[in-house]
């Protein structure tokens, strides 16, 4: 790889990092939530078009955006960063997203210095992916073809540990609603049909099926309503579910037993059940191993030191929408730690990603995840070794059309 290159993209990178560092804060003290991000939008939108990308705002989503920069006559490697910008309810950016935007845009300056040296290296698109928390932004992109002519793509998410790649989770959202009979909960108790036992037996029915299923299979749930006031037996009770599992056959059988739980509830107390299966689910991520490996390399050669630990390593980082993306091009989707020991979604991982501290990791990503493009865009043999293990790979997978519901 060109040493030249090399330091001319490490220098814009270098160069901008008051910029980024600003970027970055602006959408930590902004949090919004899914496809409701107008500020974070608008930040990166108008930080990208100063820097020289040919910016499309409103893309796809009203909060989706689209900037490139480089050739679009076909020559060189197409490579995509992605954004995601949405906070969490109460929390904020508890998932630390204003980082993930922040490395993504440095990585992207990066290249950008690097094809203002050479053009024939080909195009970088940065891609405003919303309401990653649920919404499934990248999956209404992958629908309408926004990753058609992409060659990889790459994203970066904020933790406490470096990982090259780490284990998601397939996702299945599940809303569960059980009607019963209103009665006075007093006078006339036998009158009603109480929709909240039945949600109270559902989640009780659910956290006795987990002493029997495997250890990488998680169900959790919350009671979204549980009626209206306590001298009325409620008449209508919603609960929502996230069922999740390495493997498409696994969370196929989770489900399975899951609507047995869902059932038998209702049947226990002579209540009506509905649960709806919701669209977008999110697939597991297939991290392409020569992306990894490129990644993981510049990363500890600029300082980064990477997790050995096997439980560390398998142990699930929970699950997005990239997973999605995954499946229709080539991908890497490394952790970075932000020097922090809270747990993701809470409260202190939402203050460790505005801390200083998380500012020398997050460029270090970013110079790495850049140099890893550069180093794809100079060798085109890395770039067929990419698409060769992604086509082997993926003919090993039940195609599933992003945005619909597979399981049945």
């Amino acid at each position: 790889m060109s040493g030249e290159l090399s330091s001319v993209c490490s220098k814009a990178i270098g160069d901008a990092k008051d910029d980024l560092n600003h970027l970055s804060s602006e959408i930590w003290k902004n949090p919004e939530l899914a496809f409701q991000e107008t500020h974070a939008h608008n930040v990166l939108t108008d930080f990208l078009e100063n820097k020289g990308f040919k910016v499309e705002r409103n893309y796809i989503k009203k909060t989706g955006f689209r900037a490139t920069y480089g050739s679009g006559d076909g020559e060189g490697v197409h490579v995509c960063v992605m954004c995601e910008y949405d906070a969490l309810p109460s929390l904020g950016h508890a998932a630390g997203r204003n980082l993930s935007s922040e490395a993504s845009v440095a990585a992207a300056l990066g290249i950008q210095a690097a094809i203002k040296q050479q053009q024939k290296l080909g195009k970088v698109t940065v891609l405003g992916t919303p309401a990653t928390e649920g919404g499934g932004g990248k999956l209404d992109m992958i629908n309408e073809g926004c990753f058609d002519g992409i060659d990889f793509a790459m994203l970066a998410q904020p933790l406490n540990e470096n990982i090259a790649a780490p284990v998601t989770l397939n996702i299945l959202r599940v809303r569960v609603n059980y009607s019963g009979k209103a009665a006075h909960a007093s006078t006339q108790p036998w009158e009603g049909k109480n929709a909240l036992d039945a949600a109270v037996a559902c989640y009780s029915n659910v956290a006795l099926m987990r002493q029997q299923i495997k250890p990488t299979w998680k169900i959790n749930g919350i009671i979204t309503n549980g009626g209206l006031k306590p001298n009325i037996i409620p008449e209508e009770t919603e609960m929502l579910f996230y069922l999740r599992a390495p493997e498409q056959t696994d969370l196929m059988f989770l489900q399975q037993r899951a609507t047995a739980c869902f059932v038998a509830a209702a049947k226990a107390t002579g209540c009506e059940v509905n649960f709806e299966f919701l669209d977008k689910p999110y697939h597991n991520v297939v991290h392409n191993s020569v992306l990894a490996n490129l990644y993981k390399k510049h990363a500890e050669a600029l300082g980064l030191q990477f997790s050995t630990d096997e439980e560390v390593l398998q142990c699930s980082t929970g699950s997005t929408d990239i997973g999605n993306v995954s499946h229709v091009v080539p991908c890497v989707y490394p952790a970075f730690d932000i020097k922090t020991q809270a747990p993701i979604h809470t409260q202190a991982f939402t203050e460790a990603s505005s801390a200083p501290e998380a500012q020398q990791p997050v460029l270090q990503c970013a110079q790495a995840m850049a140099m890893t493009a550069l180093e794809v865009m100079q060798q085109s043999t890395l770039m067929s070794d990419i698409k060769n293990e992604f086509e082997t790979i993926d003919a090993l997978h039940t195609p599933v059309i992003a945005g619909t519901n597979p399981f049945p």
